[in-house]
């Protein structure tokens, strides 16, 4: 699986979502977060997907804008470099845990919300297929 199949064949597609889906599974489920009641996919779970479709992700230009930290999120495919997709992830002034921790800890956190969106836009229809109940 070193390349993400065009999306000319769906078929294929599926074939491989489900292979990755069964790779993934346990790390996946095992790192998922439970908030609110609601069980969430962490950036663990959505790298490890990332790699098994032959792609890493990654964070750049953090900086602060008005209302809190912005970071974007890129998706790379390992064998060629192309940009598969990109993502936003924010961190609130407003978000009362974040608050009155050090900037270092409230830059990483955009950071791992940036990698986690940019991963989730591409694929999200794994998590599914793993566990209906993921968000």
């Amino acid at each position: 699986m070193n390349d993400i199949v065009p999306y000319t064949n769906p078929g294929t597609l599926m074939m491989q979502a489900t292979d990755v889906a069964g790779v993934c599974r346990d790390i996946v489920s095992r790192t998922a977060q439970n908030i609110q009641g609601r069980k969430y996919v962490k950036v663990e779970g959505w790298q490890s997907i990332a790699a098994a479709y032959g792609c890493v992700a990654s964070s750049m230009d953090v900086e602060k804008v008005e209302g809190g930290i912005r970071a974007i999120g890129k998706l790379h495919r390992i064998s060629d470099g192309a940009l598969i997709a990109t993502a936003e992830g924010f961190l609130g002034d407003d978000e009362q845990m974040w608050a009155k921790r050090p900037e270092y800890a409230r830059r990483a956190m955009a950071q791992t919300r940036a990698i986690s969106r940019v991963c989730r836009s591409a694929f999200a229809f794994v998590v599914v297929m793993i566990d209906g109940n993921l968000s």
